[in-house]
């Protein structure tokens, strides 16, 4: 598992929300269902690293969706696979023979959900989206009539419907009207262009101050003004540092004490937690999303031996304003008092900041050949990917929850 990278795509209900995410990886034995030769401690092994290590690094409190094979399936591995935390993804071409249909029985019977990826509806495949708790669609692959015909005939089916390839709003709307349960895409962080007219001033006041807080020569005073005045921010962070997970020997009073006591990094941190939370009407895997990114830059730009770390932080967390605000980078990068070198590397991605951010981005669709960095190993670029997820995770649960 050294050499594999590990990723993630949102997998979403109605309104948004995560309900489960695919695991994609490369180099991986398990995903590529080369076990016919492996003996079953070998198997364990490989499996054990893959969900502790990889797995439930990657997706946290939430399912996965995982690919299996015929082979992983005959073979009895997926019952090494805890039947609570991951959905065995099968191929939608897979013959349904009775041996498949007999092994896919069992595993249903003992708990595990069953999905059909790429799916296409044909009679001689009625056994298998029998079977099937989660049926997945390309949108891609069909037109609009097409798509339309495939859900009219998986109607009848038990199972819930899942469209994968949904890049745009538009495609959303289409499949959350033509019936499907489940959305799989990176719609949510793309802008809706729908009006043009002033940014609205919640947004824009908050924008201004999260890229005020990434000023790395931010003074004392100014930091406290700045979270001082935002009465609920100033509560929360006062209540998380008096919770009894930091046990400390007396209580925090006011944002000036929380400062000198944490020091001005960890406030800025926190404070743009709960400012880009405070973002109305947008899916909170947005706020994720900004999160690992703003983390990742910045261990990539610390694993390259970068000076301006701070500012690799702030292209990563501000690297979906135009999804937060509905506008352009374009129309959005002038109203913020953001140095040229931080604004080139949002709009244009250039620099090294820039080039951080394209790896970033990269990893983030599992686009393995591009997710490169300043000729950083593999390993190092994977490391910097969980340890973001892991810590906005911790960060979010904190401060949000």
């Amino acid at each position: 598992m050294e050499k594999t990278f590990v990723g993630r795509q949102p997998i979403y209900r109605e309104g948004v929300e995560v309900f489960a995410y695919e695991l994609f990886s490369r180099n991986s034995e398990l995903t590529q269902g080369t076990f016919a030769k492996a003996d079953t401690v070998k198997a364990e092994a490989l499996l054990h690293e893959f969900i502790k290590v990889g797995l439930d690094r990657v997706i946290g409190p939430h399912s996965a969706f995982v690919d299996v094979t015929r082979n992983f399936i005959l073979k009895e591995y997926a019952s090494l696979l805890p039947k609570n935390g991951v959905v065995l993804q099968v191929p939608g071409d897979t013959p349904p023979d009775d041996p498949l249909l007999k092994s896919l029985s069992q595993l249903s019977s003992q708990g595990y959900s069953i999905a059909v990826n790429n799916f296409a509806y044909r009679e001689e495949m009625h056994p298998l989206a029998e079977m099937a708790n989660i049926i997945k669609l390309n949108t891609r692959a069909f037109d609009h009539p097409g798509l339309a015909a495939q859900v009219e005939a998986l109607r009848p089916f038990k199972a819930k419907l899942l469209a994968e390839g949904v890049e745009t709003h538009e495609d959303y709307q289409r499949c959350r009207d033509s019936g499907f349960d489940y959305y799989e895409g990176y719609f949510f962080c793309k802008p809706q262009f729908r009006v043009d007219g002033p940014l609205p001033s919640n947004r824009l006041s908050t924008l201004h101050l999260l890229s005020k807080l990434q000023d790395p020569e931010i003074s004392f005073t100014e930091l406290e003004r700045a979270v001082g005045q935002d009465i609920a921010m100033s509560y929360r962070i006062l209540r998380y540092l008096n919770s009894p997970l930091h046990a400390l020997p007396r209580k925090v009073d006011s944002i000036r004490h929380a400062i000198a006591l944490v020091g001005t990094d960890l406030i800025r941190r926190w404070a743009s937690v709960i400012w880009l939370e405070s973002i109305e009407e947008k899916p909170r895997e947005l706020m994720v999303m900004s999160m690992v990114r703003a983390h990742m830059c910045q261990q990539l730009g610390i694993a390259a031996g970068a000076r301006n770390v701070d500012q690799y932080f702030t292209v990563g967390l501000l690297s979906l304003m135009d999804a937060l605000l509905d506008r352009p980078m374009s129309k959005v990068l002038p109203e913020l008092p953001l140095v040229d070198s931080v604004k080139h590397a949002l709009e244009n991605h250039t620099g090294s900041m820039g080039a951080a951010l394209q790896c970033v981005e990269a990893y983030e669709r599992c686009d393995w050949e591009r997710a490169a960095f300043a000729n950083l190993e593999e390993k190092k670029i994977r490391e910097a990917y969980l340890s973001s997820v892991a810590w906005s995770r911790a960060v979010i649960h904190e401060l949000v929850n």
